[in-house]
């Protein structure tokens, strides 16, 4: 009866644990620096957990001078970073994304005040009075010094006039060449193409080839629709692009949100949780990618169409 009580209790902890969320926090030793001055950035979680830390992103105005090794304090995991600015002002350490047990999480953000460093320019020094300079008569000699001297610079400054004059007489202005610019569209296929030559899963680069499809995507979607898409985290991107659905009517479907949505996720769980999808999920992954492409680029031309028909009326 004794083992059955306790068992009951071991797993109701276990399940009281699983559905709580775990402890996580940011600390600084301090908010307020100067120029080029470094601050300890420290993330605190759970420790007995699966948790990968991030690689700080999006720090406008700051840097990351050093990113330290993981410690352990009693039931903590703490990572820490040496951070640093250059410019002067108040910077947020924006929301990191960090993943416990294969589930993402954010941290908060902390404000960080920049100031420049104070400089004094006052020093004390000794001041002697000026001796007045005594004044004596120029010889010949000086004299025809100096009418040398200003000859031989006219004659310079003449034959330099004249050698600029046939030089850039029958010169033609170069040809500016103009940039080819590639449609969003031509380069993400060209690039899935690329990719799927480089055969990077089959060789067991699964992260390798999940960074560059979602990359690719990402890449494709701020480009063809103007969003911020490479340097934001997976829900940060996708609030963008529901924001823009709803304000440019681009007419994107719940089902096309959501494969979007997996296909980014799957992408962060190979890179930061080093899961490991089999064949089959890696071939829908591609497909996915690729449909995905063709849904906005589809319905991009749509709207191109209507303008166009709305000038010609």
């Amino acid at each position: 009866m004794k083992q059955i009580i306790t068992s009951l209790f071991i797993g109701l902890s276990i399940v009281v644990m699983a559905q709580t969320k775990p402890y996580i926090e940011v600390k600084t030793d301090t908010t307020n620096i100067r120029i080029g001055e470094q601050i300890s950035y420290t993330i605190s979680a759970p420790i007995n957990r699966n948790v990968v830390f991030p690689k700080l992103s999006n720090l406008e105005g700051l840097e990351v001078a050093e990113e330290l090794g993981v410690d352990t304090l009693q039931n903590e995991l703490l990572k820490k970073y040496l951070i640093t600015g250059f410019d002067s002002g108040a910077f947020y350490i924006k929301k990191q994304q960090i993943y416990i047990d294969a589930k993402a999480y954010f941290t908060d953000s902390l404000l960080i005040n920049v100031s420049t460093i104070s400089v004094d320019t006052v020093k004390l020094a000794k001041y002697y009075s000026v001796k007045d300079l005594e004044e004596e008569a120029y010889t010949f000699g000086e004299w025809w010094y100096w009418v040398k001297s200003y000859v031989y610079i006219g004659l310079a400054v003449i034959i330099f006039v004249i050698a600029l004059y046939f030089l850039f007489r029958n010169k033609k202005e170069p040809v500016k060449q103009k940039k080819i610019v590639i449609p969003p569209y031509i380069e993400a296929t060209k690039e899935l193409k690329k990719l799927e030559k480089k055969q990077l899963w089959q060789n067991d680069k699964v992260k390798e080839y999940y960074s560059e499809l979602t990359d690719i995507v990402r890449k494709y979607i701020g480009n063809e629709l103007f969003i911020q898409a490479l340097e934001t985290t997976t829900e940060e991107m996708m609030t963008l692009l529901v924001s823009e659905n709803k304000q440019q009517k681009l007419g994107l479907d719940k089902e096309t949100l959501s494969i979007l949505r997996d296909l980014l996720s799957q992408g962060d769980f190979v890179k930061f949780a080093k899961q490991k999808p089999i064949e089959m999920e890696i071939q829908g992954h591609r497909s996915n990618a690729s449909s995905i492409i063709e849904t906005i680029h589809k319905i991009v031309e749509s709207k191109k169409e209507e303008v166009e028909d709305d000038k010609q009326q």
